[in-house]
Parts: structure tokens; C-alpha cells; sequence
């Protein structure tokens, strides 16, 4: 009996390329998140077998340009640690020293096998260093970060929305790096993909890869952060030429958001701000003629539901209450129905053209694997199934929870 039990490779029926996802599961915390994103960056660059930059990119060039990459993902109180590959499926090519087992020979050496050489370190924390400092000049995404530090002032491991704690990032060592990477030895781990011969590249991955996570359960239940009612409202005044306000609304703490709830969320966020024919783009940009830009965002996984809109800082207190006007309004039972087909519509659109690309479909498995019953759920019918009603009923749970202005 096979004990590898976290290893499902569906059949690829479509894709000239076939995909993998190896995923790492472990709890969210700014130490985790730090050290999971440095990992990232690191292995990226270099691993043991492959000790310079060079040397695993011209190993990944030699079968075809496979496509890596290392990313920490977010899920409520969860990491999940991604390594994905794309590659060419080897019936596509004539070549009989190219095969899936080759492949994975080459992804095991990457992912199982990390450096923790001190230049490669200082190499990658440089890296890292220069990418937060480059994002964080930007206005919209520094008030997005202190608004998730305002959220989560109360629960620090959860109010960092990017790569982590910078400064625990600069304090790592090698020796401390090692240890955390020793831990992740026994975490829950799932690979999962798409290929051609999907059993004869699933026995090879359950031959090559040895890892203790492979044998314990990688679904979690209770995954979302609940929200602690704040009601705070903030500013911060940066003299910036345009400012940037954060209306961030928290789910009432006794629903439980099941999938078709979150689909509501995403119906609700198109409705109110997704493209021009949009309530909150007609109402704000054209009317006031006081945004920039407007969007709004369902973040089941915290149990937020966030409008962003960069605005004439002068107008920040009218666009508020226009915002929440719309909002109440919804919540009241008076919504465009119109508007909320075109919303609808959209996001159909959307979901059918993103069952035609690879990532999509990977990140659609992940889901499977980490949500008991993801596997049954529809998105597409469940977002055709919302109306009004339910609309209606989503924005009833919302109240809200923080306010935050950068000008």
C-alpha cells in the first residue's frame, strides 16, 4: 500500500504543457511569513545541487525552459508555501532523453534540496529588501499595508500583507534559516498537476519525492480570521497629490461564509465597483468627478469586504459617505437589476476564460485539496444562481470596521 497519499496528477487533455504545484502548509505568522518569503527568493536563485544562479537557470533552460517559481500564499491563518513548474509535455518533442522523469529528478533537487549558503542569504535579503522598499513608495500600496496593520493591530501575526516582517527578514542567519526549513520537513504537503500520462508521472512523484508531510491530512477546517469590531476611523497625512481611502467592512462574527457566500462577495464587489458601468465608478468618478480609481474586494479568508478609492484629497469625507450610502442602499433591497446582470455577466466571462488557463485550473485544485467539498462546488453556476436577495442579504452582514485615509 502506497503511504504517499497527497499526490494527485489529473489528466491533461488540452495543454501542449503539463503543470505541478508542490504546496507546504503551515500556520501564518510574521516570523513564518518573513523566513517562507526569503525561502522563496533563495530557491528561486540557487539550491544545493544548483549553487549558483546560473547553474539553475541553465538547468531548468536544458529541459526546454521550465517555468519555476516560489511563492508564499496566503489563506485566512494559513500558509501555503507554492513551488509550480511548467513544462513541456515530452510526446510534444522529439527528444528520448527528455520525460517526466528527468523533470522531477531536476524539481526534487530544487525544492527538497534548498542552500543556506551566506551569500546566497545576503543575495536574496538584498533582493527582497529592494522590492518592499520599491513597492512601499507607492501611496496605494503603503495605505493598503497600514490598513491591514490597523486591522490587525490586536493580532500582529496577521498585519503583515506582503512578504513579512522586513526586519526579521534582515535578522535571519543561516543557522536560523536552517531550523525553519527543518520544521517544514514535517508539515502537510500536496502535489498536485496536470499531465498527459497523469499515473506515470504521479508513480514517479510518489517514488522521488520523500517527504513526512505527504502522509498527513492537507485539508484544514476553520481557515478564516474572524474580525474583532474596531470601528476605528484614521488618518495619515503624507501630502500626497492624490490620497487614498480604505473603507474596510467586517462580516457579522455569527455567519459562517460558505462558498456560495463568497461568490455573493464577488458579485457584490463587481456590482459596486467593477468596470465604468459600475454603481460606485458612475457614482464617485463621474458624478462627484472626485476618483481616480475605485475597486472593491471580497477577502472571505479575513472576513473583509474592502473598498479602495484613490481620491482628490479634499474630497475624502464626501466620497466616504457616498460609499457608504450605496452600500446601505444594497443592503436596503434597492439595487439596479440591470447593473446587477452586467455584473454577472462579467464575471461569467471571466470564469470561462479562466478554465481555458493552466494556472487557473492549479490554483482551482489547491482548493480542492485544502477546502473539504471544493471538489462539488460550482462557481460557475453559483455565480449564476445570485440575485438580488442575495445581495441584499450579504451587505446586511457587513458593518463598518475601519477607515483609513492616506493623503
Amino acid at each position: 500500500m502506497m503511504l504517499n497519499i497527497n499526490v494527485a496528477i489529473e489528466k491533461n487533455e488540452k495543454f501542449t504543457t503539463a503543470n505541478l504545484g508542490c504546496f507546504l502548509r503551515f500556520p501564518l505568522t510574521k516570523h513564518n511569513l518573513a523566513y517562507a518569503s526569503l525561502l522563496a527568493k533563495m530557491q528561486m536563485n540557487a539550491s544545493l545541487f544548483f549553487p549558483r544562479i546560473s547553474s539553475q537557470e541553465t538547468a531548468f533552460k536544458n529541459l526546454y525552459d521550465i517555468q519555476f517559481e516560489v511563492v508564499p500564499q496566503l489563506f485566512g491563518k494559513e500558509i501555503v508555501l507554492s513551488y509550480i513548474a511548467n513544462f513541456v509535455e515530452p510526446t510534444e518533442l522529439l527528444d528520448p532523453d527528455y520525460n517526466y522523469k528527468k523533470v522531477i529528478s531536476i524539481l526534487e533537487k530544487v525544492i527538497l534540496h534548498p542552500s543556506f549558503n551566506d551569500k546566497l542569504i545576503e543575495l536574496s535579503k538584498e533582493q527582497l529588501i529592494s522590492e518592499y522598499d520599491e513597492i512601499m513608495k507607492r501611496p496605494a500600496t503603503f495605505a493598503f499595508d497600514k490598513f491591514f496593520k490597523i486591522w490587525y493591530q490586536d493580532d500582529p501575526d496577521f498585519s503583515d500583507s506582503f512578504i513579512g516582517s522586513i526586519e526579521e527578514i534582515k535578522r535571519s542567519t543561516s543557522s536560523s534559516l536552517t531550523n525553519f526549513y527543518k520544521n517544514l520537513r514535517d508539515v502537510p504537503l500536496s502535489i498536485i498537476g496536470m499531465a498527459e500520462d497523469n499515473r506515470q508521472l504521479e508513480n514517479i512523484i510518489k517514488s522521488g519525492f520523500k517527504h513526512a508531510g505527504l502522509m498527513k491530512k492537507f485539508g484544514v477546517d476553520g481557515i478564516a480570521i474572524s474580525a474583532k469590531k474596531r470601528e476605528i476611523s484614521k488618518v495619515d497625512d503624507h501630502h500626497n497629490l492624490q490620497a487614498q481611502l480604505m473603507l474596510g467592512y467586517a462580516y457579522n462574527q455569527n455567519i459562517k461564509i460558505s462558498f456560495e457566500d463568497q461568490i455573493c462577495g464577488l458579485v457584490l464587489a463587481e456590482y459596486l465597483a467593477g468596470d465604468q458601468s459600475s454603481i460606485l465608478f458612475r457614482k464617485v468618478r463621474e458624478e462627484l468627478g472626485a476618483a481616480y480609481s475605485v475597486s472593491a474586494d471580497n477577502y472571505a479568508n479575513n472576513s473583509l469586504f474592502l473598498i479602495n478609492a484613490g481620491i482628490e484629497p479634499a474630497m475624502s469625507e464626501k466620497v466616504q459617505r457616498v460609499i457608504n450610502n450605496e452600500l446601505q442602499k444594497v443592503a436596503d433591497g434597492e439595487i439596479n437589476l440591470e447593473l446587477l446582470q452586467l455584473a454577472k455577466r462579467s464575471l461569467i466571462n471571466v470564469e470561462t476564460v479562466n478554465r481555458d488557463r493552466e494556472s487557473w485550473i492549479l490554483a482551482q485544485l489547491l482548493r480542492e485539496h485544502l477546502f473539504a467539498k471544493y471538489r462539488e462546488f460550482d462557481r460557475l453556476a453559483a455565480i449564476k444562481a445570485i440575485g438580488p436577495e442575495q445581495i441584499e442579504s450579504f451587505a446586511k452582514n457587513l458593518y463598518l470596521n475601519e477607515s483609513y485615509v492616506l493623503k
